[in-house]
């Protein structure tokens, strides 16, 4: 736990850090190929935590912070963290399918070890049945498999940041190499084929190949079409980074020219084996292992700030979910390429969509009930009816047919009872209602901001769509045409339209727009004028609006996102100030830490002088965003509606 001190530190280098991976954003981009995925230090965490459903990847800051690393240090170990994303990405499922793909390999070895265990006589030893040998077998081979990833993703990082392959960048790497436990001295204490599997990277860090113990013969001393054996391997590793090659070129070249020699030293092992019955005595001790065949932890290194295999299997595993949900979701969907939307943009969008399922749900029954509380009967008491409870005034005014019908001994038809009866009614409701969303795109917006504020978007766009459905099916009923339209702003430096007023029957550029506006928020826009983006707003405002919207036949209503003070606080509160004279109601949220002289200046702009508050403080639980938004876009539909 950080004293006082160290949290001002710790809370110093977050700030620090997530400024300086703002500025790196375009190369991570670059390289992961993806410009959607956010990068959150976090101050708790001991290594990299990678959530591909969030599209963060979490920096260990205390690691970062304790070793001292400079920003080139930083930056490494996010590229080798990442390296194989891009793989990942296109074939999640065949690093997810390898078992599968080796079941040949895996049979084969585990064959060959039962063969051996049956020459021994032990072939019905609860030590050594198929399962534990096939368990076995399995994890060796996919070590070998993620050895080899883990040796391209150095490689990869290597090719395409060449600043890292200098001396002084280079012996950083080694050193963090040595502290994680990949040196010469490790190999040593290895069996011949786990050994030969970590020595490509030992290698490639030390210049020197590692002496194998007990082989009469080094494998790198052998030589593949008249090249040595360790040079033939680095080349094609580094032809297949440079082709943009993945998994699928990679796996059977492993199995063609790595696999063979990997096998061959551990057939050795397992001939060199001495076995004892496991009953009453303990199985030959070899390598310091109790158990020839117990699931070795070698590999998965405390010190290493990166993802373990077992991690990587997760990531790949829930990368897996979010793709196929996202390919189904395309297969019924609209082609949005001609409006600009790539297939990864729908991919991120659904991300979002799907996070928020359950805001949007109770939405739905919130305008379900909303429309219904619109368009209720009442009931009404009305008198002179021919049934009910006797009405005395009714009773006065028809007492001649009152004597009539006595004589005839028929009051069957007297007017003269009252009732309850149901009549409807409706409000009359604005024929046009404008929301508009001005969200704050500039530098300070960090990853965990703009998620929510992506959240926030993606929630209420979304849901006013659904409104606008329900509206349409429940035209009638209302006896009038009431239509919800939406659009957002970003500014920052500047300010852009990024999704317009569109007419709802012009679904694919509705759609667009929406996931346009979630995917393109990306904190690039630098300063914070919110005025000049309030002002334009404003100024589009025509005089035959205006006077809809004083008579209620419109409604307008803006609500500004934004993580700290205006830039030009003056200008901002005349413009909110102009918005509201023109009968625009309009609201802020603020997200994110923030100093006194920010707070006061937010308080300024939105809440001095107003006749209710209009600017809401959220704060540091930017994760409440969504939840406010709502509340807000609810409460106003609400005064409307029930008006």
């Amino acid at each position: 736990m950080f004293n006082f001190d160290e949290q001002t530190l710790v809370e110093e280098s977050k700030k620090q850090c997530e400024e300086f991976l703002q500025k790196e954003q375009r190369s991570l981009a670059t390289f992961t190929g993806d410009s959607s995925l956010m990068y959150i230090p976090d101050s708790k965490l001991q290594r990299f935590l990678f959530d591909p459903s969030k599209g963060v990847l979490y920096l260990p800051l205390e690691s970062f912070l304790d070793r001292k690393l400079d920003d080139n240090q930083i930056m490494w170990h996010i590229y080798y963290e990442l390296a194989l994303y891009p793989d990942w990405k296109q074939q999640t499922r065949k690093y997810l399918n390898r078992k599968k793909d080796w079941q040949k390999e895996i049979d084969r070895m585990t064959s060959y070890i039962l063969a051996r265990i049956k020459k021994e006589g032990l072939g019905k030893d609860s030590a050594y049945q198929p399962k534990i040998i096939s368990n076995y077998v399995i994890k060796e081979i996919l070590d070998l498999l993620h050895l080899l990833d883990k040796l391209t993703s150095f490689l990869r990082v290597l090719q395409l940041c060449p600043i890292y392959r200098d001396e002084e960048n280079f012996g950083k790497i080694i050193s963090y190499m040595k502290q994680t436990g990949k040196n010469m001295e490790s190999i040593s204490q290895m069996p011949k084929h786990r050994a030969f599997a970590n020595s490509f990277l030992i290698i490639e860090l030390y210049k020197i190949e590692p002496k194998i113990e007990e082989c009469i013969k080094n494998p790198f001393d052998r030589k593949i079409f008249n090249q040595p054996f360790f040079d033939f391997i680095h080349y094609q590793l580094i032809r297949q980074i440079n082709n943009g090659q993945g998994i699928i070129e990679r796996d059977p070249f492993i199995r063609s020219f790595i696999f063979p020699t990997f096998e061959q030293l551990w057939k050795e092992e397992i001939d060199q084996m001495e076995f004892y019955e496991s009953k009453g005595q303990e199985k030959e001790q070899v390598k310091g292992s109790k158990n020839p065949f117990e699931q070795s932890k070698v590999d998965e290194i405390p010190d290493s700030l990166e993802s373990t295999q077992e991690e990587e299997k997760k990531i790949l595993e829930e990368m897996l979910d979010i793709s196929t949900s996202a390919q189904n979701m395309i297969q019924n969907e609209i082609d949005l390429v001609p409006y600009g939307i790539s297939q990864a943009d729908q991919q991120l969008f659904q991300f979002y969509s799907n996070k928020m399922k359950s805001e949007r749900e109770q939405m739905r029954q919130f305008w379900k009930k909303l429309i219904g509380d619109a368009k209720k009967e009442i009931s009404i008491k009305k008198d002179g009816e021919i049934k009910g409870k006797l009405d005395l005034d009714s009773f006065i005014n028809s007492y001649p047919d009152f004597i009539e019908a006595e004589n005839k001994g028929n009051y069957k038809n007297l007017p003269i009872f009252n009732r309850y009866l149901l009549e409807s009614q409706t409000n009359i409701l604005p024929k046009r209602i404008e929301i508009s969303f001005v969200i704050d795109n500039s530098g300070s917006m960090n990853a965990s901001k703009i998620e929510a504020a992506r959240k926030a978007l993606a929630v209420t766009l979304l849901s006013i769509d659904d409104f606008n459905r329900y509206l349409k099916s429940n035209a009638e009923q209302l006896n009038q045409k009431v239509e919800v339209l939406s659009e957002t702003w970003f500014f920052g430096s500047k300010y852009y339209n990024i999704k317009e007023f569109n007419d709802k029957n012009v679904k694919e550029k509705e759609k667009s727009d929406i996931i346009r506006s979630i995917v393109k928020l990306d904190a690039t826009y630098g300063a914070t004028d919110d005025a000049s983006c309030l002002r334009e707003i404003s100024n589009a405002i025509t005089s035959i609006q205006e006077n809809e919207l004083k008579k209620g036949k419109q409604i307008k209503i803006v609500f500004e996102m934004t993580d700290g003070a205006s830039s030009f606080p003056g200008s901002a509160k005349e413009a909110v100030q102009e918005l509201l004279s023109k009968n625009v109601q309009v609201y802020a949220f603020q997200i994110g830490k923030n100093s006194k002289t920010n707070e006061k200046i937010f308080n300024f702009v939105w809440n001095e002088g107003c006749k209710q508050s209009r600017g809401v403080m959220i704060g540091e639980q930017v994760e409440k965003l969504p939840q406010e938004l709502l509340k807000a876009v609810g409460k106003n539909m609400q005064s409307i509606f029930n008006n």
